[in-house]
């Protein structure tokens, strides 16, 4: 039977992606597979890498003896799969659920644009269990792609661990491709870092807080509030410094980074630039459907149009010592004091953590708690609804004292709503704001600048904010940079298999059997 062979100048042993593919795979997936990949790279090269070039002469009638040569160069090779690694419990209940970290929104977005691609294998969702001895792997059903959960803990050999991963990463190829390949594994934490298998390269996205960086800013004693308990942060510490180490060390480990805070944290640990790609913010407020408000939530727009008063708003997925929203309750106290005109809407944590949210209230006067609305977080779609009724009438208002980037803020102002940040290094999306929208990260701070914007009107506020944040953020740019970084990551996969790097030539030979 015929075969398609990828053949590589002077790599010394081992299949490739392609030929494993061609030689395995069925007919019908692979052309799906190829006709989607032929569209994702720019058609420079001499011939046009197609499936039906590819396929014809591999089954059937009339199949070619003859060798026809294509040649494609590296920079144009094609793109492993990914494969997406996530906690189980950042896991969200379905499509729309409201995000339990801002890492899950990530996850998602990058899910999507590497779906487009054709280049979405699955996800492994790991969590710790303590009472079992080896590693256990499931595949769940309620999930719309494919997708192992992993169960382990770190009393484990790591072997065990790493060996469990690649034996993930084979059940989702093949589920989703018919076959075993080669795909590069993007972690969304450093826990599993150091158990990623040696064979498949692999990048990771640190979108929580470095332990080490936030004590720099900060202290170990807030370190340890920030991070729910000493030793949580003890834990934390220890397997970040472990993470580190072995992204240092590993040969096709690279980093997507998302943040510039990240950045300069690596970089002062001694990663290597050239392994680290960035990643514009994954922000894209048009393609999410949603019903008005008003139908979903209709206790906000009542609690909204109650008075003609301005809107101070803010949802985060948990009430943290990061976000800091005590800052907002109390500034918009002193404004109320001051005669000012203003209601507060909060969300945040889940319908059934209730202790955070009425431990604000505390913080409010009696007479006043009219003027305050605390709810669970909200999904997607109800908060991008939310910005909808909100318009020119409201201010969100992000109060965090760090932020690796800060997506909801993002998303506030690309949606058009008048958004106010803490003027500060370590809140990453403060830097995407004009000066006037920038605040000191303090009571008299917030009050000033809600007074200016008061005194001063709100008509535009919102267009305008857009208009500039826009400049710099949108979900076509977030595809370029992930599609692009991507591709550095295929090449050095390619490049450095077998121990050998090869010539930047690729060669598809069609071989007559």
């Amino acid at each position: 039977m015929a075969a398609v062979e990828l053949a590589v100048s002077e790599l010394a042993g081992g299949q490739s992606l392609l030929n494993d593919l061609l030689s395995r795979t069925t007919s019908t997936r692979l052309i799906r597979h190829l006709d989607t990949a032929a569209n994702v790279y720019p058609r420079r090269h001499k011939k046009v890498i197609s499936s039906n070039s590819l396929l014809s002469g591999i089954s059937g009638k009339g199949r070619r003896r003859s060798s026809a040569r294509l040649l494609l160069p590296a920079s144009r090779a094609p793109l492993l799969p990914g494969i997406i690694i996530l906690n189980a419990r950042y896991f969200p209940d379905s499509e729309f659920s409201a995000a339990k970290v801002g890492a899950t929104s990530f996850a998602f977005s990058a899910m999507d644009v590497l779906q487009e691609a054709g280049l979405f294998a699955g996800m492994i969702l790991y969590k710790r269990d303590e009472s079992i001895g080896l590693p256990r792997l499931m595949m769940p059903t309620k999930t719309s792609f494919p997708c192992v959960t992993l169960a382990f803990n770190f009393d484990m050999d790591w072997m065990t661990i790493r060996d469990a991963i690649s034996n993930a990463a084979e059940r989702l190829t093949i589920a989703t491709y018919g076959t075993r390949i080669k795909s590069i594994l993007y972690h969304q934490t450093d826990i599993l870092l150091a158990y990623n298998p040696d064979w498949l390269p692999s990048c990771v996205t640190h979108h929580g807080p470095f332990h080490d960086d936030f004590a720099s800013h900060f202290s170990a004693e807030e370190a340890a509030v920030a991070f729910g308990s000493c030793e949580k942060a003890e834990h934390l510490k220890t397997h970040q410094r472990i993470g580190l180490k072995h992204l240092r060390s590993a040969k096709n480990m690279f980093v997507l980074q998302h943040s510039s805070l990240q950045r300069n944290y690596l970089l002062r640990h001694h990663v290597e630039p050239s392994r680290i790609q960035k990643l514009s913010p994954p922000i894209n407020i048009e393609r999410l459907p949603r019903l008005p408000l008003a139908s979903t939530h209709p206790d906000i727009v009542k609690f909204m149009n109650a008075k003609s008063s301005l809107l101070l708003f803010t949802a985060v997925a948990r009430l943290d010592f990061f976000k800091n929203i005590e800052l907002l309750v109390d500034a918009s106290v002193e404004l109320l004091g001051q005669g000012r005109t203003v209601r507060v809407l909060v969300a945040g944590d889940d319908e059934d953590e209730n202790h955070k949210r009425e431990e604000l209230l505390t913080r409010v006067p009696d007479e006043l708690k009219s003027e305050f609305m605390i709810i669970p977080k909200l999904s997607k779609d109800s908060l991008y609804a939310l910005f909808d009724e909100v318009n020119d009438s409201g201010i969100f208002v992000c109060t965090s004292r760090y932020e690796t980037l800060g997506i909801t803020p993002l998303e506030a102002g690309l949606s058009g709503v008048p958004t106010v940040i803490v003027d500060s290094p370590t809140v990453e999306a403060s830097a995407y704001y004009p000066k006037e929208y920038r605040f000191e990260g303090s009571i008299a701070g917030l009050t000033d600048l809600v007074q200016g914007f008061q005194d001063s009107g709100m008509t535009g506020r919102g267009r305008y904010l857009r208009g500039s944040i826009e400049e710099h953020i949108s979900h076509e740019k977030f595809r370029k940079s992930m599609l692009d970084a991507w591709r550095v990551f295929s090449i050095a996969a390619y490049e450095s298999k077998g121990g050998k790097k090869v010539k930047q030539t690729w060669v598809f030979k069609k071989m007559g059997s």
